[in-house]
């Protein structure tokens, strides 16, 4: 009986050696998000895989991920939530050569730029005696856009000058010819449907513009609130200003008609060259424009009139510049004046109507309908 403990003993210190110095080893973690770019509130999967490649067990094997906070993580496990991160905890026993896959749900609630980073994985012995930790780096992202706002319904005309003006009217000027139809995507005014070309084929169908190089659009995105521009930075008019930039530029796709992007905002995970995009048309053109817009910070890289002074050093020669703001400070006035000298049409969307009454009568004027855009935080992320 004593050589059977003894020899117990001995198998056992030789095994927990064993798993100490192999406690981590063959161990591998590999992490999946299913989607890079999202919609607000478009559910998202986190796949992960955990293997013992092998012979020993694991007794002790303990998985902290470190995710980004402001998304909702359909899992119930250990939490701790920091400022601006949620760190999720699993602890496991792994078997010889076994192999576990979890797949998580999650949800964002928020537009922006979300990084999933690194992972540490902690093992102990086989007596528990002893921890060792082992760090796997990561550096995933996913982008998750802005909510398209109906300009129509959100856009007013300002001044009676302006009569019943609608958008339509500077948003779909007469294109120079059309040179065909195409199928109805849901994004098209009702007035370019072709009726006979949509008996003919069954489905509705659009016309089809070709618009000349002179005929284009510029798209200028302003998030400076006031100067200096940390002083009095408003997210829930900032992020209205990046919606409504959305529905400008999906109304362009739509008929075709090139436009360019411009802003001031910086934005995360991108070169400060990208803050100004030649105008183009075409779904992947839309898709990058919009993605930048997911990107968008609340900082700004130059003020609204640097800006404009820079887009006239591009020489970009485009026939309509379309400026939206949260409100037009008292530096704007001048410079805004002269451009509706210099352009064909220049469109100006503030938020506000601060200073509208100094805007050249010869610029087209348009306020946000109310304060019906509320930017929240879900309670679970407060």
């Amino acid at each position: 009986m004593a050589y059977l403990l003894l020899f117990l003993i001995i198998v056992g210190i030789i095994l927990n050696r064993l798993s100490k110095k192999y406690t981590l080893f063959g161990v591998t973690y590999q992490r999946e998000i299913s989607k890079k770019i999202l919609e607000i509130g478009e559910d998202f999967h986190i796949t992960t895989v955990i293997e013992n490649r092998k012979l020993l067990p694991v007794t002790f094997l303990q998985i902290v991920e470190r995710f980004p906070r402001g998304i909702e993580y359909k899992f119930k496990a250990d939490q701790f939530k920091t400022v601006e991160f949620l760190y999720h905890t699993i602890t496991m026993f792994l078997l010889p050569f076994q192999r576990i896959k979890r797949i998580y749900t999650a949800v964002a609630y928020r537009r922006g730029r979300y990084i999933f980073e690194d992972v540490s994985l902690i093992g102990g012995d086989l007596l528990g005696l002893n921890t060792f930790v082992r760090s796997i780096r990561y550096n995933q992202e996913i982008i998750v856009l802005p909510k398209s706002i109906d300009l129509e319904r959100k856009l007013v005309p300002y001044g009676n000058y302006n009569g019943n003006l609608s958008v339509q009217r500077w948003i779909i000027d007469d294109p120079t010819m059309i040179i065909g139809v195409k199928e109805y995507t849901g994004l098209e005014p009702a007035k370019t449907i072709h009726w006979p070309s949509s008996l003919r084929a069954g489905n509705l169908m659009v016309k089809k513009f070709d618009f000349t190089l002179e005929n284009t659009a510029m798209i200028i995105l302003n998030v400076e609130c006031d100067k200096p521009f940390w002083v009095d930075i408003k997210p829930d008019d900032i992020e209205e200003c990046i919606s409504i930039t959305r529905g400008v530029m999906e109304k362009f796709e739509s008929i075709g008609m090139p436009y360019g992007f411009a802003t001031n905002s910086i934005m995360h995970g991108l070169p400060a060259n990208r803050n100004i995009v030649y105008p183009s048309s075409g779904i992947s053109h839309l898709e990058s424009l919009l993605e930048c817009l997911g990107r968008a910070s609340y900082s700004i890289s130059l003020t609204l009139e640097e800006l404009l002074l820079k887009l006239n050093r591009h020489d970009i020669n485009c026939s309509t510049y379309i400026i939206i703001t949260p409100k037009v400070l008292d530096s704007y006035i001048e410079y805004i004046n002269s451009l509706a000298s210099e352009l064909q049409e220049v469109i100006l969307i503030s938020l506000k109507d601060e200073n509208l009454e100094f805007i050249s009568d010869s610029v087209l004027k348009y306020t946000g309908r109310g304060s019906e855009y509320v930017y929240t935080i879900p309670q679970d992320n407060k």
